[in-house]
């Protein structure tokens, strides 16, 4: 059985594959997504950063003591908007062999609750735009598309 918690220090080293395996995947949508060489120490450095921000959650779900899924999420202020913050998946992560069996859903809605505790109403997630298959995941979630992020390559 899937149990999902927050993630502490034990769980870096789960937590830096996880993500960058993400964002290799990434890479595959688009060369501007592109990872550099020292991609696991960058998200070592990030990780670590978001165990101690109270501004950012770590999650993890855990099968039998095994990590098999992982997200972060950062909480944002909205200084032009209604609700006045947000909170925004950035990296999100179940193992393969752990997908289309719920535990993707199961991380969602463990995020809402810790959310719904802060008094935080949205939720938002950034993915790749050809990653069609986030984009279902998230439209099955009740997310709904109210940004576009066009991106150009100067030189």
């Amino acid at each position: 059985m899937v149990t999902i918690r927050k993630a502490n220090k034990e769980d870096t080293k789960m937590l830096v594959d996880f993500f960058s395996r993400m964002y290799r995947l990434n890479s595959e949508f688009d060369p501007l997504l592109m990872v550099p060489e020292d991609l696991e120490d960058r998200v070592n450095k990030v990780v670590e950063k978001s165990l101690e921000d109270p501004n950012e959650i770590l999650v993890v779900a855990e099968d039998q003591g095994k990590i098999v899924g992982a997200a972060r999420v950062i909480i944002y202020d909205r200084i032009f908007y209604n609700p006045d913050k947000e909170a925004v998946i950035e990296e999100f992560y179940v193992h393969p062999s752990y997908r289309r069996q719920g535990v993707g859903k199961e991380i969602v809605s463990f995020i809402e609750t810790e959310l719904e505790k802060r008094g935080i109403q949205l939720i938002a997630a950034n993915f790749p735009a050809r990653n069609l298959i986030a984009v279902s995941f998230y439209k099955k979630m009740g997310f709904r598309e109210i940004y576009c992020r066009f991106i150009k390559k100067v030189y």
